[in-house]
């Protein structure tokens, strides 16, 4: 039989926060709390967190810690060793369905033990369930089966998600076999298509020997559909505030009147191209320009912000992701202070460039000024872009020095739909800064000089 769920809670690995104040609280507290939230266990030090409470969790805990299995999985250089429910702070536990109100004597005795392949590529669980999780006697509820193919097939995916969040927008389950109660269970998961915000994975629940020579049997398949929201960081934050009693918004003036008072509109324009295409260049002199005729703006350049706020940051496909979710959250700040925001990253995932984007629509509040995004691709040929290479690193990528280089050794996709293209091999600096400056005008989000507006 097969059963289809729909969106379901959505999941995260690392929420991210926003202008979030505490209120008053004892300062000793206060840092518990924060470091619960903001600082959570790395994988490794999860391994060691849980404390049995009894003889029976301690068997079932030394089981599974000396199965040949987990044996084989802690070899593989591949796998990432994590008990992911161990990173829930304790206030969330109580809200967490897996993580706390199916845990306990009777239901998962102890944490899940999980190995996660580099890049999101497949995930393996072994888990106990107990007698407590049934439908028929003995048998156990297929809706937990389920429960468990959704978290599972989602935190195989979660990796290469944008800011590692997910909901549920299909899950398709079949059953294959009675899964009987008291008893450990293997769950595999496979990522099978990424596109963009969208993954599709496929994995199933088996049983896990527990004799030499038993094969596993098979309990039940799926297949799933999982997406990244558009509002992805707004729904982090919305998660984070509505999960704890001790934080709260604190709203300011609104838009309007900042503009008002300040005399211009905040918004960004995000430069995004290869490297060498000619995007610090041009956002260097549309600043100067602003700046000249009264305006307020702030170039956030790719270079200088690895000096100081994404220093901890190298240049795989997940730091890349991460760079570009502080940087689209400070320019978001910088464009609602009413400034106007210029970001010049080659920032190569069209995923990411709309996880900035969304960031601003989502900002844009009812009845207010809204917190426009303006694309700029600065459109050059690879050739061309190498031929100028005026750091070497092209060269140096060529050469295998340099890892995971945009354009050499790590794709760079195209803007689909920017609001502006220019072709650095056709137009001078200059010709550039007039194409940008004349659509801001004509979208009615500069004028000539402050004086005029």
């Amino acid at each position: 039989m097969s059963s289809q769920l729909g969106f379901s809670a959505f999941r995260c690995r690392v929420l991210s926060s926003q202008f979030i104040c505490p209120q008053a609280l004892p300062v000793r507290a206060l840092a518990t709390a924060a470091a619960a939230i903001l600082s959570p266990p790395s994988d490794a030090d999860t391994r060691s967190l849980f404390v049995p409470p009894d003889d029976n969790a301690q068997a079932k805990e030394d089981f599974i810690n000396s199965h040949p299995l987990t044996a084989s999985l802690r070899e593989s250089h591949d796998m990432v060793e994590s008990r992911p429910h161990l990173k829930l702070p304790p206030s969330w536990k109580k809200r967490n369905l897996t993580g706390g109100t199916l845990s306990g004597p009777g239901r998962v005795a102890v944490p899940p033990f999980t190995w996660s392949e580099k890049g999101g590529r497949s995930y393996v669980q072994i888990s106990h369930v107990g007698t407590d999780l049934c439908g028929h006697m003995g048998i156990i509820h297929g809706g937990f089966l389920a429960t468990m193919l959704d978290e599972g097939l989602a935190r195989c995916c979660l990796p290469i998600m944008p800011l590692n969040i997910a909901v549920t927008a299909k899950l398709e389950v079949s059953y294959k076999a009675p899964a009987v109660a008291d008893q450990y269970l293997v769950l595999r998961a496979t990522t099978v298509r990424v596109e963009g915000r969208k993954a599709w994975v496929e994995g199933h629940v088996e049983t896990l020997p527990t004799e030499g020579g038993q094969q596993p049997t098979v309990l039940a398949t799926a297949t799933a559909l999982y997406v990244s929201p558009k509002q992805a960081s707004d729904c982090a934050r919305q998660y984070l505030l509505m999960t704890s009693s001790n934080i709260t918004w604190h709203p300011s003036l609104s838009r309007t009147e900042r503009n008002q008072l300040r005399g211009q509109r905040g918004f960004t324009v995000w430069f995004t191209g290869l490297s060498a295409s000619g995007k610090s260049t041009i956002a260097t002199a549309l600043e100067q320009h602003l700046l000249h005729i009264g305006l307020a703006a702030y170039r956030l350049d790719g270079d200088n912000v690895r000096f100081g706020l994404n220093k901890d940051l190298g240049f795989s496909e997940k730091d890349r992701n991460e760079n570009i979710r502080r940087i689209a959250e400070v320019a978001k700040l910088f464009a609602d202070s009413s400034t106007i925001a210029l970001t010049s990253f080659i920032s190569p995932y069209r995923a990411d460039r709309q996880i900035a984007r969304d960031l601003h629509i989502s900002a844009s509040q009812s009845g207010q000024d809204p917190l426009a995004f303006i694309e700029v691709f600065v459109d050059v040929s690879l050739a061309e872009a190498e031929k100028r290479d005026p750091k070497g690193l092209y060269k140096k990528a060529r050469a295998g020095e340099i890892k995971d280089f945009t354009g050499i050794s790590a794709p760079y996709e195209a803007p689909e739909a920017p609001e502006i293209t220019i072709r650095t091999d056709d137009l001078s600096v200059e010709e550039s800064v007039k194409q940008i400056v004349d659509y801001l005008a004509d979208e009615g989000l500069i004028s000539g000089t402050k004086e005029t507006r």
